[in-house]
């Protein structure tokens, strides 16, 4: 039954508009968990963790408009840069919609067979991590999620329930970055040490203060997204080619 269930259950989320799905085990993995953010301390009765990724627009994540998230209400900074087109903005939008839309429809399905669902606040978890364990993705040099296809054009999104579902494992043999150091070189606030490794060769100080200056400008940052050219649909057309903005050192 579980196997059917997973089946059923992606079939359903890929419907609703996520383009990957994949099932990590709380139980197994998870030894990076910052404390206090392990799935099993947020709830202990959580079996799966259903996580899933949406595709994001390049152009549209590299922009602040406004809120993040609900959570962030204050932080309604500044104008709509007037060198990005709204259809941007509109595909953005659509995407995180998508995500709510995503959760809801597997919310409903195994509320429906029975199961239980918890709600996490997604800054009390490591959605991240959570998609590393799952096999969604790999961690880049950037500290990004990078996915075999999409790269890092993905918004991610978690279900946690007490159903057992099948659990896949990590990704191996995707090594994105080997020859790569794009993000590196492009990142504003010089955020990144190249002789080292995620996570220690990330600075969040240097990165988080960056961003604070650029979002009083009504700009959103997030040059290691953008300039990733591990996603494979550059060249197939899902995403605009058109030039998007990128902050300078």
């Amino acid at each position: 039954m579980s196997h059917e269930l997973k089946v059923q259950l992606i079939n359903r989320l890929k419907q609703s508009g996520a383009y990957d799905v994949r099932i990590a085990d709380p139980r197994n993995g998870f030894e990076h968990a910052l404390p206090g953010q392990h799935p099993l301390e947020l709830w202990p009765g959580c079996r799966s963790i259903i996580v899933y990724a949406v595709a994001m627009s390049p152009e549209a994540n590299n922009t602040y408009a406004g809120p993040r998230a609900p959570w962030h209400g204050e932080r309604n900074l500044g104008p709509i840069p007037t060198n990005i087109e709204s259809d941007d903005f509109a595909l953005d939008r659509l995407s995180r919609l998508f995500t709510a839309s995503v959760t809801l429809k597997g919310t409903i399905l195994l509320s429906g067979l029975g199961h239980q669902v918890k709600f996490v606040n997604p800054l009390a978890i490591q959605a991240k991590l959570c998609a590393f364990e799952a096999g969604l993705g790999v961690y880049g040099r950037s500290g990004l999620i990078l996915h075999p296809e999409l790269g890092t054009r993905l918004n991610i999104g978690l279900i946690l329930t007490d159903a057992e579902l099948p659990a896949d494992s990590r990704l191996s043999e995707f090594f994105p970055c080997s020859d790569c150091g794009s993000c590196i070189r492009r990142c504003p606030a010089q955020a990144f040490d190249a002789e080292k490794n995620y996570p220690e060769s990330f600075s969040r100080e240097k990165c988080m203060t960056k961003r604070v200056q650029l979002a009083e400008q009504g700009l959103y940052c997030h040059n290691c997204y953008l300039v990733c050219p591990a996603t494979r649909f550059d060249d197939q057309g899902l995403f605009s080619s058109r030039e998007a903005v990128i902050f300078q050192n």
